[in-house]
């Protein structure tokens, strides 16, 4: 039995989560009081000073409102959160800090200002006007489900319009740029490269490549560990999809009698979603269909999810008995459910199957014949039940069996050599005839290489065709061309499927009627992002010298995982 709740430790920890998110969201709402006679939770210091649980309850609503603000998802939701590296125990904390820094400046931002944001927020695209709907929408909507007050939205403003001003205050450094510096760095930035190269493409050189079979062998010898296969599994699974509940959600959403008021909403509080290819906002009657099937779908999501529940307890009630993989078979059996079998798979490239969630080969590496069910495993479209089958060794194939791989990684290596001594006898050449007189383009031509012209381009040139077209990256180049002196050729550099020699004609100033359109407003940018870079520094030193981070660094390391929400 301990085994079982090992092995599915993750499984079980999914349910438990979506009750502590749940928790988590009436615990740590800023309007919730403490209940007298409790005592006070340990959530780290401040600067040496206990950290409040109401002050940290509000950092951590405004952490979930800041991205459910730039995703239009809440955190504790959205996959994609994890993507992202988004942190929310260490934005929260993060945000506490910076609230702390608003109440010692004495920074108060008042009641008109919030008020003026919110109308910013929820102004009408297509008339400019304020939409009251949408704004009572998306409380009614978005935050009411998600635990969220319309004062705390109001408190996240606050503390928003306060970071403003906190970091006008703390990058102020940054601003007191000189203009003498301002327009150096503008004429450094728009000086304009001319330049040649030659690409050298690898698969030029293929057909040169004489294949030895002696030479193959002794190939594969030296590389037995690329061709090796590691150790496989394969496993029985049976999936549950969502679209099985289709019908079943229909069936809910027909009853529902305020679903178009629902939908209206939905379309109201995502108008920015719901677009043609030219950017202009559909209207409600033109994404009717389309907000009824995401209804549809979400409904049948959460519909099949909890049929999954079910069954997953059923198999684990059972596995509780005898954890093998007759256990599924036999429960799928009983209930009409197919069972299939993967193709043997890696851990890290896991199974052919175009759905797996990402952890699917690593949950089944962490089965065995006596411990063979593996966690529940949600998928975007459905829900997966896996149980052990086989797992093979690791094996060596013979030269014969993999003598076709081998041919093609030698003949790509040896035609990869032969670029680079291409590229290296170019650049000797180009040098020596540049010291006598003679054009780059006529060197490489004597070479049999033709060289091409590169439209000028400035260090923050973006995108050149003629170059990104032949494999080579527009920042690759930047580096190489301005590192060097008008005049002079670059070394060989290799790239992916080949190389390039680039050689700098010249450099051209930025015109002066430039300097005088584009210089303001480039001052004006450039002081931002000094005073932002300004402000990130002080707050990385200052969320160093607070302490407030210890506490995910000690889980980090390995201390206590668990996390103190209230007691």
């Amino acid at each position: 039995m301990i085994g079982t709740l090992r092995k599915h430790s993750q499984w079980l920890w999914g349910i438990i989560i979506t009750v502590i998110i749940v928790t988590f969201v009436v615990f740590f709402s800023p309007d919730i009081g403490n209940s007298s006679g409790q005592r006070e939770a340990d959530y780290g210091t401040l600067y040496g000073l206990p950290i409040k649980r109401d002050d940290l309850a509000q950092a951590y609503s405004d952490a979930r409102i800041g991205y459910f603000l730039s995703t239009g998802q809440w955190p504790d939701r959205d996959e994609r959160a994890r993507m992202f590296g988004f942190n929310l125990d260490a934005e929260a904390r993060q945000r506490l800090l910076i609230n702390h820094h608003l109440k010692a400046q004495g920074i108060a931002v008042g009641d008109s200002a919030v008020a003026q944001e919110i109308k910013n927020i929820f102004t009408d695209p297509q008339t400019g006007a304020f939409s009251l709907q949408r704004y009572e929408g998306m409380l009614k909507q978005h935050f009411g489900s998600a635990g969220i007050s319309e004062a705390a939205f109001e408190r996240f403003l606050q503390h928003e319009l306060g970071r403003q001003q906190l970091t006008r205050a703390f990058g102020l450094v940054g601003k007191l740029m000189p203009d003498r510096a301002a327009d150096a760095f503008f004429r450094r930035e728009n000086e304009q490269a001319q330049a040649e190269f030659v690409f050298l493409a690898t698969s030029n050189n293929l057909a040169k490549v004489k294949l030895d079979e002696a030479a193959l062998r002794a190939w594969h010898t030296n590389n037995l560990a690329t061709y090796r296969i590691p150790e496989r599994v394969s496993v029985h699974y049976v999936f549950l999809p969502h679209t099985n509940y289709n019908a079943e959600a229909d069936k809910e959403l027909a009853a529902n009698t305020n679903l178009v008021k629902l939908m209206e909403m939905q379309y109201q509080t995502n108008v920015f979603r719901y677009r043609d290819t030219n950017g202009t906002a559909k209207t409600f009657d033109q994404v009717r269909d389309q907000i009824r099937s995401e209804f549809r779908d979400e409904t049948a999501a959460r519909i099949g999810f909890q049929k999954a529940t079910e069954f997953g307890n059923e198999l684990f009630k059972l596995a509780g008995q005898t954890n093998r993989a007759e256990i599924l078979l036999q429960l799928a059996a009983r209930k009409g459910l197919p069972v299939k079998v993967t193709e043997p798979f890696t851990e890290f490239e896991g199974p052919k199957l175009t759905n797996a969630p990402n952890n699917f080969g690593r949950t089944a590496f962490q089965l065995a014949p006596d411990e063979a069910l593996g966690q529940m495993l949600p998928a975007l479209d459905g829900v997966y039940f896996i149980a052990f089958k086989e797992r093979l060794k690791p094996e060596d194939p013979p030269f014969e069996k993999v003598r076709e791989k081998v041919a093609e990684d030698y003949r790509r290596a040896q035609a990869t050599e032969l670029t680079l001594n291409e590229g290296t006898k170019l650049v000797q050449a180009a040098t020596n005839a540049l010291a006598a007189g003679k054009s780059f383009k006529d060197a490489a031509k004597e070479q049999g290489h033709i060289a091409l012209e590169v439209p000028p381009f400035s260090r923050n040139a973006r995108g050149i065709e003629i170059v990104e077209s032949r494999g080579i990256g527009v920042e690759e180049l930047r580096d190489q061309v301005f590192a060097l002196a008008a005049g002079k050729v670059s070394s060989f550099r290799s790239v992916s499927g080949g190389g390039f020699v680039v050689f700098v004609k010249s450099f051209t100033p930025v015109a002066e009627e430039q300097v005088k359109a584009e210089l303001p407003k480039f001052a004006e940018s450039l002081r931002d992002n000094r005073a932002n870079y300004a402000f990130r520094e002080w707050l990385g030193r200052e969320m160093e010298r607070s302490g407030v981070m210890a506490p995910l660094r000690q889980q980090a390391k390995g201390g206590d995982s668990r996390m103190n929400v209230i007691e």
